[in-house]
């Protein structure tokens, strides 16, 4: 059998006058020969990670569907034919590192890239040939500010208004429910460019809303903001979701992904490689609890000996605590208060959880 270098080679061979090359200028043909050779192994390779991805199951609650979605910018493969439903409803999170794919997922949903390859459904019907029907449904705030600084807060949100082909019946039927619901409603006539980060946000936020679509897609909303204002803002799509709105959200800040959203979909080298609520994600890849200890004599030699090692997975020493991995937390609880009180040990903490989805995603991103 004839080796794939090979086979380029006698491919080539007659055709070198079309690669600038002259029969002579042997080294230059071999680099040509290997470009071709990497270029084949490279989509050889695509393929078969393609080949290999799980098959996905869709659900009847599923309002939206990826459907086989691949994307490539030139030859930089960015989503490898990956599947994803959306539930009627609820709140979906997009969690990837930056460049993952998330943000090209969004662009993607509301038309403003195409796939390569897949579908992308809305109601069983596909968003590109029912283009009207997406604009008047979906409501889409990026990562960077769409509102115009030198207009008002209430000017911006009319002026998206007609964007969206409202009438003006319509916008001074529904402006005050949405400055109302981001809490503007005090500052409606300042202009956008003088509130604080917060706000603007918010601005922006508004302008996805004033039509009162059915999905609202936000790009990275809590980018930027102070750890007090993230907690506003997420708090205000909670309030967004109550009302009936499916809400789909990209976040680097995985915490604040895993106590909002209902699913979670992790996206990482051009694949979504899980799907599942936080607590099914957490239960797939974790199964024991995390019981943290601190002591006041950081001598845990003497409660650590004392333990049945049957009940316990692992212990690792974190600074001045222990994390106790268990599948029997109350059982071990109560040996470490009873060991400590015969022990006169005195405990400063401890507590009982499960690992968080940051450290999921950390042990999913590095294997």
């Amino acid at each position: 059998m004839v080796d794939l270098k090979e086979g380029v080679k006698r491919v080539i061979s007659p055709y070198k006058s079309l690669f600038g090359i002259k029969d002579v200028e042997e080294e230059k043909s071999e680099e040509v020969i290997e470009r071709v050779v990497q270029s084949i192994e490279k989509e050889k390779s695509e393929e078969q990670k393609q080949a290999i991805t799980k098959p996905y199951s869709f659900d009847k609650e599923d309002v939206i569907q990826f459907i086989g979605v691949t994307k490539r910018f030139g030859n930089n493969l960015v989503l490898n034919n990956i599947s994803l439903g959306i539930p009627e409803g609820k709140i979906l999170g997009l969690i990837g590192i930056s460049g993952s794919g998330k943000s090209t997922i969004l662009k993607l949903l509301i038309g403003f890239y195409r796939p390569n390859k897949g579908q992308i459904l809305y109601n069983g019907k596909s968003i590109f040939k029912n283009s009207k029907d997406i604009r008047r449904t979906f409501g889409f705030s990026t990562q960077d500010n769409c509102f115009y600084g030198k207009l008002t807060v209430e000017e911006n949100i009319r002026y998206f208004g007609e964007l969206y082909g409202l009438t003006r019946q319509f916008i001074d039927n529904h402006i005050e429910e949405v400055l109302n619901l981001v809490q503007l409603n005090y500052v409606k006539d300042k202009l956008a460019e003088n509130l604080s980060t917060g706000m603007q946000r918010r601005v922006d936020l508004a302008c996805a809303l004033i039509h009162d679509p059915k999905i609202l897609i936000l790009d990275e909303p809590t980018e930027d903001l102070d750890r007090m204002l993230r907690k506003e803002m997420l708090n205000l799509i909670h309030q967004i979701n109550k009302r009936g709105t499916t809400v789909i959200i990209t976040s680097h800040l995985l915490w604040e992904i895993e106590h909002l959203c209902d699913k979670i979909a992790i996206i990482h080298d051009t694949n979504i490689i899980e799907v599942g609520s936080p607590a099914d994600i957490r239960n797939r890849y974790f199964k024991y609890d995390e019981i943290h200890l601190e002591l006041a004599s950081d001598n845990y030699d003497k409660i650590i000996r004392s333990f049945n090692k049957k009940d316990i997975k692992n212990i690792v020493r974190r600074h001045h605590r222990i994390i106790i991995y268990t599948s029997n937390p109350e059982k071990i609880i109560h040996s470490i208060l009873d060991i400590a009180k015969k022990k006169k040990e005195k405990i400063n903490h401890i507590e009982l959880r499960k690992p968080n989805l940051d450290e999921i995603f950390e042990y999913l991103t590095k294997k």
